[in-house]
């Protein structure tokens, strides 16, 4: 709801923003962008049938800082960093069967990008997101009946991303990053020997994928 709400007071703010006559933003070349992401996540729920039931528990934690820096106006290159930390548990649960399995994972990630702004307001930019993430991924399950429990894989992503760009001072600004479009990988290996390999295209702007932050300028 809180994604939902900020999202809804910078598109306002982008309508108010194309409605005035004003001198359109330029963020100049030279100046540098600190923003920080930091999210702690809490989910529960159910699967299956009551004779056959299924109860997820996860929690997790990311952080994600990013650095950028304005190679001319209105053109930025950067680097974000991730780190992230989630503990899974399973209960399989029948009336013939009561089996929990715990699983704990850890994962460290880059995404070298490129941005391009476009300025529609005094104080408001649309930009264009090109990026290309990468993420080692470490799991470790506490299964009592299968054995093979520790794994490690990647995943990559190659796309796009559009968003919004909002300041609310000289240096400060909301943005906003909107889903996206691209490719991704992803593999994992596990210690019996046994491996998975996913790869999808997609195009995805529903409010799941909204991002938002605050930025420092300077």
């Amino acid at each position: 709801m809180k994604k939902i709400s900020l999202f809804t007071i910078l598109l306002v703010c982008l309508t108010a923003s194309a409605q005035e006559p004003e001198e359109k933003l330029v963020i100049e070349k030279g100046q540098l962008s600190l923003s920080g992401a930091a999210a702690l996540n809490f989910r529960s729920y159910e699967i299956g049938a009551m004779n056959d039931q299924r109860e997820v528990n996860t929690t997790g934690v990311q952080i994600a800082p990013h650095l950028g820096y304005l190679v001319k106006d209105n053109l930025q290159i950067g680097l974000g960093l991730r780190y992230a930390h989630n503990k899974n548990e399973n209960a399989f649960l029948s009336p013939t069967t009561n089996n929990i399995i715990y699983s704990t994972s850890n994962s460290i990630g880059a995404t070298p990008y490129i941005r391009f702004y476009k300025g529609i307001g005094k104080q408001l930019s649309l930009y264009v997101q090109g990026e290309m993430g990468y993420d080692r991924i470490w799991t470790n399950t506490d299964d009592p009946i299968d054995s093979g429990n520790e794994s490690k894989g990647y995943n990559m992503f190659l796309g796009i991303r559009p968003g919004i760009t909002y300041f609310i001072g000289n240096k400060w600004a909301l943005e906003s990053s909107i889903g996206a479009l691209g490719y991704s990988y992803y593999e994992t290996e596990y210690e019996d020997g046994r491996s998975t390999k996913l790869d999808s295209f997609n195009l995805n702007l529903d409010a799941s994928n909204i991002f938002l932050g605050l930025t420092y300028y300077f």
